[in-house]
């Protein structure tokens, strides 16, 4: 545990010492310090905090791929990034304005809530490991947690009033049945071997009536299925390798095929389940239908509201660019 913990430090101790070298390496080579601060109705967002970020994604961008920051196209890299890094810092300063008018508030836990829950999810290591690819700081990447969860809490709230009506539910169902429709789909079982020979006599074998299950566990190389007798799950149409595909989706309950080469060697198949593809009654998914429409009515909801929020706000981003309410992005002036 000590040394995870010496490991991670020392990670972290990088990702300080890479971010502080980029950025004197990238300003200097780029031409990223001589951008103005931006205002946000009134609020000031200095120019080397934009600088700083300009840098960090310019030297991921290099360190990704050393050629993209040469010549035109890298003038065009530093472009297009100094515009997206002033529209994000502009869209995060009018979220936290907008969360201090409408009252919305993160619980005191949140973010670190968040954080744990991707530590725990990736492995520590593993996410130190991607915070110092990017070149960030546990307390900068903090900060883009805090303001997702700002956006998230912001659209809740705006959206808060949105209903739907079982029969608003109805006729979103009826105009968009695909959207419920439910694929062709198999329960299968196969077993897996190495050569055209062993395929052949076991494919002999099941058709002849011996135990499928007790052939996969003898004789299959698919370690993940074999224990079970080697039960696919099932298996929708159209997800699979198509040489398999043209098999399975033919076969019929009961049914085992002959030997099917595919790219990780061959296969014999046995069909124990087929569901036919439908469209099931609305009453069967009339949740479902409601819980889409709900989603979806909440995002227009918060899209509107978000186009009047960036209209009314005063917004100078200095030689960055110029604030284009509508596309809520920063444009060539």
């Amino acid at each position: 545990m000590r040394q995870g913990k010496q490991r991670r430090h020392k990670i972290l101790a990088a990702s300080v010492a890479w971010l502080v070298t980029a950025l004197t390496v990238t300003l200097v080579a780029a031409g990223c310090g001589t951008g103005s601060s931006i205002e946000v109705n009134g609020v000031t967002i200095p120019s080397s905090v934009v600088n700083l970020e300009i840098s960090r994604r310019l030297e991921v961008a290099r360190r990704k791929n050393p050629s993209e920051l040469k010549g035109s196209r890298g003038a065009r890299l530093e472009a297009e990034t100094r515009k997206q890094v002033a529209t994000d810092f502009i869209k995060a300063e009018l979220t936290r304005q907008q969360a201090k008018k409408l009252g919305v508030e993160l619980a005191s836990d949140e973010v670190n809530r968040r954080i744990e829950e991707e530590g725990k999810t990736l492995g520590s290591v593993q996410f130190d490991k991607n915070l110092a690819s990017q070149g960030l700081t546990l307390d900068q990447y903090k900060t883009q947690v805090e303001n997702q969860a700002l956006v998230e809490a912001l659209g809740n709230k705006v959206s808060e009033s949105v209903t739907v009506t079982m029969d608003q539910a109805e006729s979103f169902y009826l105009t968009h049945k695909n959207l419920f429709s439910q694929a062709l789909m198999v329960h299968a079982a196969h077993v897996l071997v190495d050569t055209q020979g062993l395929a052949d006599i076991v494919a002999t074998e099941a058709k002849g009536g011996a135990d499928f299950g007790m052939l996969a566990k003898t004789f299959s190389t698919d370690a993940a299925t074999r224990p079970n007798g080697g039960d696919l799950g099932w298996i929708e149409q159209g997800t699979g390798e198509p040489t398999l595909d043209q098999v399975i989706f033919t076969m019929q309950p009961g049914q085992v095929s002959g030997v099917v080469q595919a790219s990780d060697g061959f296969h014999i198949v046995k069909v124990l389940e087929r569901r036919e593809a439908s469209t099931p009654p609305f009453s069967e998914v009339a949740g479902k239908a409601v819980t889409m429409l709900t989603n979806r009515k909440k995002e227009a909801a918060f899209s509107d509201w978000l186009r009047t929020v960036y209209a009314n706000a005063v917004v100078n981003a200095g030689s960055e660019g110029k604030w284009d309410p509508r596309l809520g992005a920063i444009v060539s002036p």
